[in-house]
């Protein structure tokens, strides 16, 4: 029997506190892979959720406030759930804002951080020149959306289509304050506030699902009326 297996026969408060021992001791000895070169998103992700008291690691995800939440909701990168979607109404010169290392196919991407619109902004776009924006879980990160919002509507065409995807209002692991999302997240979008804002902003919603979907999110897309519509 090694140490290991000896270690297992031990009382579970015993236990915790040699796993810790054994993870530090591990860790001195290898390189951690969340920082080898270009390491995925996952790898970080659960160094840093690793041992939080709110946690309980499962096979294939993490236990929190009872419910159970795969890997793949816990590293970002929901876009891709929703892009034959969007696709379907995307059309034209349109922008996907919050893009990451991933943009929606045909759109050129900006993103204040990362990946291939890194350091663009809608703000170098006129006013009434898009035909469409898409943005996949980008809105909860701003305090002041609505702003934000009227902004994006502002750059599109009369007829033009905005394609929003959000964290659904009803995962926990999306919530303000979450250890999966910290401060990060500012508000908590729903479906019925985004379709209010949207039609506010003189924007008829076409199509929706209110989810939650397999990425625990939801979409509206809306077009954006012609003056005499919208009044």
């Amino acid at each position: 029997m090694n140490l290991r297996e000896a270690a297992k026969r031990l009382p579970a408060p015993i236990q915790r506190p040699l796993q810790r021992l054994w993870r530090w001791w591990q860790r001195g000895q290898l390189q951690p892979l969340e920082e080898l070169s270009y390491a995925p998103d996952l790898f970080r992700a659960y160094r840093r959720l690793d041992g939080h008291p709110e946690l309980q690691r499962v096979p294939g995800g993490w236990r929190y406030k009872g419910k159970v939440y795969p890997d793949y909701i816990t590293v970002g990168g929901a876009s891709p759930f929703i892009f034959r979607e969007a696709q379907k109404v995307c059309c034209g010169r349109g922008v996907d804002i919050g893009a990451g290392f991933c943009p929606l196919a045909g759109a050129i991407p900006l993103d204040a951080v990362r990946g291939p619109g890194a350091g663009a902004s809608i703000d170098a776009f006129a006013d009434g020149s898009l035909d469409f924006v898409f943005s996949s879980h980008c809105l909860e990160h701003i305090e002041q959306w609505r702003d934000a919002l009227a902004m994006w509507v502002r750059k599109l065409k009369p007829n033009g289509i905005i394609f929003l995807y959000l964290p659904h209002p009803d995962c926990g692991m999306w919530q303000p304050g979450s250890p999966f999302v910290g401060d990060a997240h500012k508000w908590v979008p729903t479906p019925e506030v985004i379709k209010r804002g949207l039609r506010e902003l003189k924007c008829q919603p076409l199509q929706w699902d209110d989810g939650p979907d397999t990425m625990y999110s939801f979409f509206v897309c809306a077009h954006k009326l012609f003056a005499a519509e919208a009044d």
